[in-house]
């Protein structure tokens, strides 16, 4: 599982959140709580934020077999995102 840790700017962002706000400013949406997110690269990046990676499987295998949208192109992953590395 991929680890995400760097984003745009120096600030120490409060949450996951704002981390991917700062780190994706492309994303359409961000919905949900937690350190774990579901993206969807497709089109424009969609994520959805998980507090367990187990949390994620489901949605992630529902959009891997039918597809996310129009413009799908199947690159959907969970991350962790780890905000408070220094």
């Amino acid at each position: 599982m991929k680890i995400y840790r760097n984003h745009k700017c120096s600030k120490r962002h409060k949450g996951a959140r704002t981390f991917l706000r700062c780190a994706i400013p492309t994303a359409a949406w961000i919905h949900g709580t937690g350190n774990y997110a579901l993206i969807a690269w497709c089109n424009m990046p969609t994520i959805s934020l998980y507090q367990d990676p187990a949390d994620a499987a489901q949605p992630l295998a529902a959009i891997n077999g039918g597809a996310c949208g129009q413009r799908c192109n199947g690159r959907h992953e969970i991350v962790h995102i780890d905000f408070e590395a220094p």
